[in-house]
């Protein structure tokens, strides 16, 4: 009912300003071809009914073919009134796997109105589908499931506190429905309240920010049985998060952000499934007439309050911890008439100290991909 009332909103309010409004509009395509390693996030072995498996029997790697579409509108009126849509159909298409391929849709709507230079309130609405299968929805083999829907709206305001600094407060909620599989079906709502502070300052005419973001949020899990097979399909998880980072320009096209996370779930029904997580990364960005250039690296360490971590045989007396070494890569080259080059390179590398072949999850993996395509704005 709540994302009812505001959709109507929406809508009331778009139409009474329409008239006086100063739209806008974008639209673009890309395409990319590439090669991903290990998508389905695979050990590189395991043991199932006594036969030991390896990475040819296990891990699925393809040349790939991205399709992404973006769409974008905007349109202001009243000078205090702004509205926005973002729609984003993406798909993958293997070519050496083609039932494997996926495809997703991203909606996104926001309305904000401007009270006074200093105190904004803002509202959000989001869908996103992802179409996506698994290996057969065997819960032997895949314990998670990777298509899902989810709906979220969020609800805020921007305000100036003192001088050079932005803050904003904001409440959001999520349904995320997965896709059923195997003889389980998958849900859960989370709600909870997020926060960004950032102050700006300048030296040598150049812009610094000082900054912290982060969220405290509650996700309640509901798993609906598909047959007989009795399961505790309740999970109540609490979620916090804090990011310190720190912008430094070198340039006016230059710059880099330095940040630390701090990342806690809370199990509060089985006390089992909890952890705290943190790193350091940094994100660089370049920006020119003719060249975009982005990349983030972190390096994070999740360790597991409860889990304890097995070899093969046994327990080995710690408890499980993983350790991701994350890096990500776009770039685009104007070439004219509104085409640019594209290229991406992503990675992530996660060691654990879980080494029981016997175990698909809480397993080490690499996932890679990187791809070259052309981009062709209008």
């Amino acid at each position: 009912m709540k994302i009812k009332n505001i959709v109507i909103g929406f809508t009331v309010v778009l139409t009474t300003g329409i008239t006086f409004s100063q739209n806008k509009s974008s639209f673009d395509i890309e395409t990319q071809g590439g090669y991903e390693y290990n998508y389905f996030k695979s050990p590189k072995e395991i043991r199932s009914d006594g036969v030991l498996l390896t990475e040819e029997d296990l891990i699925s790697s393809s040349v790939y073919q991205d399709i992404n579409v973006t769409y974008r509108y905007g349109t202001k009126w009243n000078k205090k009134n702004r509205f926005r849509i973002l729609l984003n159909p993406f798909s993958r298409i293997f070519y050496e796997n083609v039932d494997d391929s996926y495809w997703s849709v991203n909606a996104v709507a926001k309305y904000d109105h401007k009270f006074s230079k200093k105190f904004s309130f803002l509202s959000e609405l989001r869908f996103k589908r992802m179409n996506r299968e698994g290996l057969g929805g065997d819960q032997d083999v895949l314990i998670n499931p990777l298509g899902y829907t989810n709906y979220g709206a969020t609800v805020g305001v921007q305000f100036v506190p003192f001088e050079n600094n932005e803050t904003t407060v904001e409440g959001f909620y999520n349904l995320k429905d997965f896709d059923a599989f195997g003889i389980r079906d998958l849900q859960f709502d989370e709600f909870g309240i997020q926060i960004s502070s950032v102050q700006s300052f300048d030296v040598n005419n150049l812009e610094h920010k000082l900054g912290i973001n982060g969220y405290v949020k509650k996700r309640l899990y509901d798993t609906f049985n598909a047959s007989e097979i009795v399961t505790d399909g309740e999970r109540d998880w609490d979620y916090a998060k804090g990011t310190f980072f720190y912008e430094l320009p070198f340039s006016s096209t230059f710059k880099i952000r330095p940040n630390f996370a701090y990342y806690v779930r809370i199990d509060n029904s089985t006390d089992r499934s909890g952890f705290n997580q943190f790193g350091p990364g940094v994100s660089i960005a370049f920006k020119s007439k003719m060249t975009k250039i982005r990349s983030t690296v972190s390096f994070i360490t999740r360790n597991y309050k409860q889990i304890e971590a097995r070899n093969t045989d046994e327990a080995i007396g710690e408890k499980l911890t993983y350790e991701y070494a994350n890096f990500h890569l776009n770039a685009s080259h104007s070439i004219g008439n509104g085409f640019s080059l594209t290229a991406i390179v992503h990675s992530r590398i996660r060691s654990t100290n879980y080494t029981d072949i016997d175990a698909r999850s809480f397993r080490n993996y690499r996932n890679q991909y990187a791809g070259l395509g052309v981009l062709w704005e209008f």
